[in-house]
């Protein structure tokens, strides 16, 4: 009498385990704290994934709208006529994108990331875990790095390919709502986001450390606004042929003009407002009585535009990693 021997046939859900194997799912400390900032990290992606398809959706409507202008042939007919609701919401959507998500996120995200862990307590539960506070700090501001840098990224991204096809034909779009495309928004964000880590950090109070944090982001928009076409190399451009109709120089095409003067004989510059009289008459006296012989303009030509961006981008890069050194020393130190 023969036996047999019955083999064991491999479990059914072998093939499944084997994909689940390969699938990286988030363990431990990481899945601790995207579940604690799920709300605010999934509101990032699904706000930035509905932006984008917005971004697309306008870019073409304006393509399909300059299209029937004869674009690109008649440039400046198709930017004069018609366009300006693609203009302004152009310009518009540059404000979102370049100053209110910065301020957003850092009140939103950066402020509350780990003041409130050290108002509520959890911060010292999770730390007594044989968790490292090193280790704790890294995986919360680091999380928040990596979605927040995804999300501008793409948004400033899909923003510049709608902007793109205009940008150099309207000067005050290209400068403009230029300066909310390639690495700034990125730096913008991380920055008061960073920062409002550190002020939640030091504060240890949610509401207060928010309040604090709106202020410091507003603070850093202000102080950008006001000085970031500074970091250009600019030019200056003179004339000779009086300060009449048509005697205005030329400029490159889509420059920036950042100071006008008038030109004397002398070589001095005054203010182009200095003859502002009632009268032509009385306009023509005062020129003639301070020897006005020209202009003299400063401007940025186009080509200074990414360099102002880039060198912008690194010094608010520069600042948020001074700001991350602080966070990591700060907590190693001195966190409770």
């Amino acid at each position: 009498m023969t036996t047999t021997t019955p083999t064991s046939a491999p479990p059914a859900a072998s093939g499944a385990s084997l994909t689940s194997r390969r699938i990286p799912r988030l363990s431990g400390l990481t899945w601790l704290v995207w579940r604690q900032h799920r709300a605010a990290f999934w509101t990032g992606l699904a706000v930035t994934v509905a932006a984008l398809a917005w971004f697309a959706y306008q870019r073409a409507s304006m393509m399909a709208y300059l299209e029937r202008t004869g674009w690109p042939e008649s440039k400046s007919w198709a930017l004069q006529n018609g366009f300006q609701e693609y203009s302004s919401r152009l310009g518009d959507t540059s404000s979102l994108v370049g100053l209110l998500v910065p301020v957003l996120v850092g009140v939103f995200l950066g402020a509350p990331l780990i003041a409130n862990d050290l108002e509520q307590g959890t911060g010292k539960l999770v730390t007594s875990q044989a968790v490292s506070r090193g280790r704790w700090l890294t995986t919360k501001v680091g999380m928040a790095v990596a979605v927040v840098t995804l999300c501008t990224t793409a948004l400033s991204a899909a923003y510049g390919w709608w902007l793109e096809p205009v940008a150099e034909a309207d000067k005050e779009l290209y400068w403009v709502a230029g300066s909310a495309t390639g690495p700034v928004p990125v730096a913008l964000t991380l920055l008061t986001m960073v920062g409002g880590v550190a002020i939640g950090m030091v504060l240890r109070r949610t509401l207060l450390s928010m309040a604090v944090t709106f202020g410091f982001a507003v603070t850093v928009q202000v102080l950008w606004a006001a000085n970031w076409l500074r970091l250009g190399d600019a030019r200056t451009v003179t004339t000779h042929d009086g300060v009449g109709e048509g005697a205005f120089p030329k400029l490159p095409e889509a420059a920036y003009d950042l100071d006008q003067s008038y030109l004397t004989g002398s070589g001095d510059l005054i203010g182009w407002g200095s003859c502002a009289e009632q009268t032509e008459q009385a306009t023509n006296a005062c020129l003639e009585k301070k020897d006005v012989v020209g202009w003299s303009v400063e401007y940025l030509p186009q080509s200074e535009l990414p360099a102002v961006l880039w060198t912008g981008s690194a010094i608010m890069l520069a600042l948020t990693a001074a700001f991350a050194v602080f966070v990591f020393w700060w907590g190693r130190k001195r966190l409770y």
